[in-house]
């Protein structure tokens, strides 16, 4: 109960903020000025929301790179597909339940104004249970698993706040293949 009076929290001050966010122009593809680096992120996260490790807290930070490649504000679809931005990553749980280091690859679609969708796609390692022998931590099957989110989000300056909900599994490759899915907030700093 108390992770949803968090994330509740956390939605509804990014909610608070799109309203400053009204008539600001985006720059969405933020060339950075760090040279290689893009984008510095910060969350919190719902651990596994309605399953066995439930009820407790991960905090995440990321880097995220420059994308493959000249992205300008005006680029198509297509050349957003092409030149995505490669990210590392490390969520540590709160409570002693799945953490994880994570790397892929990351594209920014923006929707209207500085309001954006992003997805991601890419790898995990994590230190959680393989097999089915702890009653409140998932059998994920192996330690390597494929790893996925989605986010909304919105620009302001230099900042890049975001509602995220990531996914992990091994696709079935393993004997045990729960995954998690944690739901959260996330702000970022461009370079």
């Amino acid at each position: 109960m108390k992770n949803a009076a968090l994330v509740s929290a956390l939605l509804l001050s990014v909610s608070a903020g799109a309203a400053v966010a009204a008539d600001y122009n985006s720059g969405f593809s933020s060339p950075g000025s760090l040279g290689f680096l893009s984008e510095l992120r910060m969350g919190v996260m719902s651990h596994d929301v309605a399953r066995r490790e439930e009820g407790s807290v991960d905090l995440q930070a990321e880097v995220l790179f420059n994308a493959f490649g000249d992205l300008s504000d005006d680029a198509t679809f297509w050349q957003r597909i092409i030149t995505p931005r490669p990210h590392l990553g490390a969520s540590v749980n709160t409570d002693g339940k799945t953490s994880y280091g994570y790397g892929g690859f990351s594209w920014l679609f923006p929707v209207y104004g500085p309001v954006f969708i992003e997805a991601s796609f890419g790898g995990m390692v994590h230190d959680g249970k393989l097999g089915n022998s702890s009653p409140d931590h998932e059998p994920l099957g192996t330690r390597a698993l494929f790893r996925e989110t989605a986010s909304l989000g919105f620009d302001y300056d230099r900042m890049r706040f975001m509602v995220t909900v990531e996914h992990s599994s091994n696709a079935g490759l393993g004997n045990w293949n729960h995954g998690l899915t944690n739901v959260g907030a996330r702000v970022g700093y461009k370079f």
